[in-house]
């Protein structure tokens, strides 16, 4: 029979030689005179494409890879298909097979195409352990077929490379030959089989191979069909682009343009779009169209869930009523947190983020850094509502500051700014924005604080060098040059005047003993 293409390789068998024959036995280390079968036993880098198969994190090791058998004195590279080691290849006439007997022990040709591996190589190979021997066939009309046998070993050079070993069976070439029909290849049994239906052969594992290990396969870009390999663009749900979906599963295009289905081996789909206010992404696994945040829907039609960024939205929204409610300020990723809304003074709608009482049990206000950053206190004791949640308040739009206050002789006053804003923590929450004065308090002391960073016991970020506001008075504010001169306001401060506030230049009392701060977008009639 004249042969196209010769593929000979070994394989790694599971159980040693000891295990295969009574005449073969491993190497007694404990014993250096014993009798071996086998020339070469000391292990140091991968022996052969098993022990790389063994070692890879995936289940194919197929591709050019580097050995060293027991007793070679250096790695080199060979073949893998799978867990078999290719000693020879030869499909066409590129490389020369005609040579000396020094090409044929050191090896030639090209790893990844024709070439004969090298017989001191292969010596080395078959003599660590027993080694099945596999020849694969291909003859000019496209029939494939192989000859295994159960074992195969050669000797070293000084022998002539002799073949010590081959456990051919009796049967004629004719007989011995495993032919593969059209469009299947020789190789190694598979419980789970890929198909039309199930791509990916996670699914269809029926198949019994049994103490078969080699039959005839579909070769890659085939899939089963019934009993026939057929190329898988033949397959009823091929995508292009894709591959074969399997049935009853759904694929959804990169840009969630298209989703596609199949069913009983039918292809059907259907363009879409995601809309304007929906994302196309993966959750849990599963590609689809996916509303925003805010937004609710199948991610085709996301209408809007009403998302209260501050007590005004509550009062135009939800309530009117004073009291504790949820809100979200624009660009905040924390999730909602609780404030408390004063519906009642000045038409509502504000967002109380400071209130102090002298009170017993009142809140301390001596606090660091962080506390002043994320908050701290309640409504009932007094609190500051946190200088990362003003930012990002008073950052969604322009937003108005009212301050009302009651001095240690019981008289009220209040003062009103139409602009309020501070920066981030990477600005040191700067009092970026001061609007213009109104209201009964006299003199407008906060705007000697307008430009200034907040300082902390902790944080000396005042305009003096060598004094530090904030740890004298064990209060957070935005200190600045004007403290010094007591033209200013401190409503968090403690340490003084029996832990009272101060606002310069009242009409009575200096000294506060209430205060609430409140903001709420700037009203524009």
């Amino acid at each position: 029979m004249e042969l196209k293409r010769k593929l000979c390789r070994i394989f790694f068998f599971c159980l040693l030689a000891a295990q295969q024959s009574g005449a073969e036995v491993t190497q007694d280390n404990t014993n250096p005179g014993s009798d071996t079968y086998f020339f070469y036993q000391d292990q140091s880098y991968p022996r052969d494409c098993k022990d790389i198969q063994d070692q890879c994190s995936t289940k194919n090791a197929t591709g050019a890879q580097v050995i060293q058998p027991n007793g070679y004195d250096a790695p080199f590279w060979v073949f893998c298909s799978g867990d078999w080691t290719v000693i020879q290849r030869r499909s066409d006439s590129l490389i020369d097979f005609s040579r000396g007997w020094d090409e044929y022990r050191d090896g030639f040709g090209f790893i990844n195409a024709n070439h004969w591996l090298g017989n001191e190589k292969v010596a080395h190979l078959t003599n660590q352990k027993t080694y099945e021997f596999r020849i694969d066939i291909e003859t000019e009309s496209g029939l494939t077929g192989f000859i295994s046998y159960g074992s195969f070993r050669i000797i070293d050079e000084f022998s002539d490379y002799s073949l010590v070993s081959v456990g051919r069976s009796n049967d004629t070439l004719e007989s011995a030959v495993t032919w593969c029909r059209t469009n299947k290849i020789p190789g190694s049994c598979n419980r789970c089989i890929a198909s039309c239906a199930d791509p990916s052969g996670t699914v269809d594992c029926s198949n019994d191979c049994g103490d078969i290990q080699q039959t005839c396969i579909c070769p890659p870009n085939y899939l089963m069909d019934g009993t026939n390999c057929i190329r898988q663009e033949d397959c009823g749900c091929y995508k292009e682009g894709h591959g074969v979906i399997a049935d009853g599963v759904s694929y959804m295009a990169a840009d969630c343009s298209e989703r596609c289905s199949c069913s009983s081996g039918v292809l059907t789909c259907v363009s879409q779009s995601c809309a304007q206010d929906a994302t196309c992404k993966e959750v849990n696994g599963v590609r689809d169209c996916t509303c925003n945040e805010g937004f609710e829907g199948d991610g085709l039609t996301c209408p809007s869930i009403r998302i209260n960024r501050d007590c005004y939205d509550i009062m135009r929204y939800v309530s009117t009523e004073s009291g504790e409610y949820s809100i979200t300020p624009s660009g905040w990723t924390g999730g909602s947190f609780n404030v408390h809304c004063n519906m009642t003074i000045d038409g509502g709608g504000w967002t109380v983020i400071q209130r102090r009482v002298l009170l017993p049990s009142r809140q301390d206000f001596n606090q660091d850094w962080d506390a002043y950053k994320s908050g701290f206190g309640s409504y009932s004791r007094g609190f500051w509502i946190g200088n990362e949640q003003i930012h990002y308040l008073t950052n969604q739009g322009d937003y108005e500051l009212r301050i009302d206050m009651v001095n240690d002789e019981h008289s009220a006053y209040y003062a009103k700014y139409d602009l309020f804003r501070i920066n981030a923590e990477s600005d040191k929450y700067k009092m970026s924005g001061l609007g213009s004065f109104t209201g009964t308090a006299g003199y407008n002391a906060l705007s000697n604080h307008h430009d200034e960073y907040f300082s902390t016991p902790d944080r000396d970020y005042d305009d003096y060098s060598t004094y530090h506001i904030a740890d004298n008075y064990d209060s957070g504010w935005w200190y600045g040059y004007y403290y010094y001169y007591y033209y200013y306001c401190d409503l968090n401060r403690m340490k003084f005047d029996d832990d009272v506030g101060y606002w310069y230049n009242l009409p009575g009392s200096d000294y506060v003993i209430y205060t609430e701060m409140k903001i709420r977008p700037r009203q524009t009639n």
